[in-house]
């Protein structure tokens, strides 16, 4: 696939040039899946091409500036140029206060859409930004626009009722997470993509085998229509907030381990927006407990009849249910 082929070029290209190359391969490769049948999802990819295009263009820029031969402009550029490499980065990834066109995007694309553009369009930027020697007050500031972009996502998510939103906004909130990570060591960074990628994939899975894309649009508590939906869905959703035992109260202890000698304050912020979202998670599952949720939704059986696909799923759920204290172990000893 090309869009993840571009994504590994990143991790071998030398140069900024081959980086920038590597991106836009990743970013072209990404529009075929976007683009899919529905009216919705070519809207989504014709967004998606005018911010990326954005995104390259002010790194392109960049290169520019500093490629210049002259002393005099080559003084005055090399801020500037930093300054807009930075801002291209935080275009392509979304982060604030260029975040609005995810959730429009992710809102009227597919769940496998969602995936990648949560996971794998995320990797190759913040590999790129882990790397450039920029000054510190320059790296200060756009670790203040990571935290208000977790921020963001957190008080988002409060106002959806629709899935796909809402996984923007919860995505929003984890995108100031991997960049703090990212920034501070590369190894870990990695690692908590793995996680994420685990739990994000169990998530969507779920969410297309019980066909529904909305919070109205949940069952009830009963043994019949709302185990599969609280037992993995629900608990996948809980897990990326942070709650811990789950699997997902790794991540952020793994976070918080990281960041808080670098810093300790934007921490507080850090876990303020996990608390939020949180809150709006188990919100869905006190609903749904007090029998207030919808019959009107429809199981997909062709997955259900999936042996394979059934198998890795449960799986997944195994491992976000009773998987959070053996991965507290191995990202404690791991960082420290």
């Amino acid at each position: 696939m090309v869009s993840l082929l571009g994504t590994m070029f990143v991790f071998l290209s030398s140069g900024l040039f081959g980086m920038w190359i590597s991106l836009e391969l990743g970013f072209f490769g990404f529009l075929p899946i976007l683009n899919g049948k529905a009216a919705s999802e070519n809207e989504a990819a014709v967004k998606y091409f005018v911010i990326q295009s954005v995104g390259s263009g002010l790194i392109l820029v960049s290169f520019l500036l500093f490629s210049s031969s002259s002393s005099f402009i080559s003084y005055l550029s090399e801020e500037t140029a930093d300054i807009i490499m930075i801002s291209g980065f935080m275009v392509k990834l979304g982060v604030f206060p260029f975040h609005f066109w995810f959730p429009s995007v992710m809102s009227m694309a597919s769940w496998f859409s969602c995936f990648w553009l949560s996971v794998v369009q995320k990797v190759g930027p913040f590999w790129g930004i882990s790397g450039l020697g920029v000054s510190c007050w320059l790296v200060d500031s756009f670790v203040i626009f990571l935290v208000t972009t977790s921020l963001v996502g957190a008080l988002g998510g409060l106002a959806q009722v629709q899935f796909r939103p809402l996984l923007a906004y919860s995505s929003l909130g984890q995108t100031g997470w991997m960049g703090l990570i990212a920034l501070l060591s590369v190894d870990l960074f990695f690692f908590y993509m793995i996680l994420y990628t685990i739990l994000l994939v169990g998530l969507l899975l779920t969410l297309h085998i019980i066909n529904s894309y909305s919070v109205t649009n949940i069952p009830g508590w009963s043994f019949c229509n709302g185990l599969v939906f609280w037992v993995f869905c629900g608990g996948f959703f809980i897990s990326l907030s942070g709650l811990p035992p789950l699997a997902g109260s790794a991540l952020k202890l793994m976070g918080i381990l990281v960041v808080i000698s670098s810093y300790p304050v934007t921490l507080v912020f850090l876990i303020l927006s996990s608390m939020i979202s949180l809150y709006y998670y188990l919100s869905m599952f006190i609903t749904s407990v007090s029998c207030l949720g919808s019959s009107n939704y429809g199981l997909n059986t062709s997955f259900l009849d999936s042996k394979g696909l059934m198998l890795l799923i449960s799986s997944m759920m195994v491992l976000n249910w009773v998987g959070g204290f053996p991965l507290f172990i191995m990202c404690g000893s791991f960082i420290l």
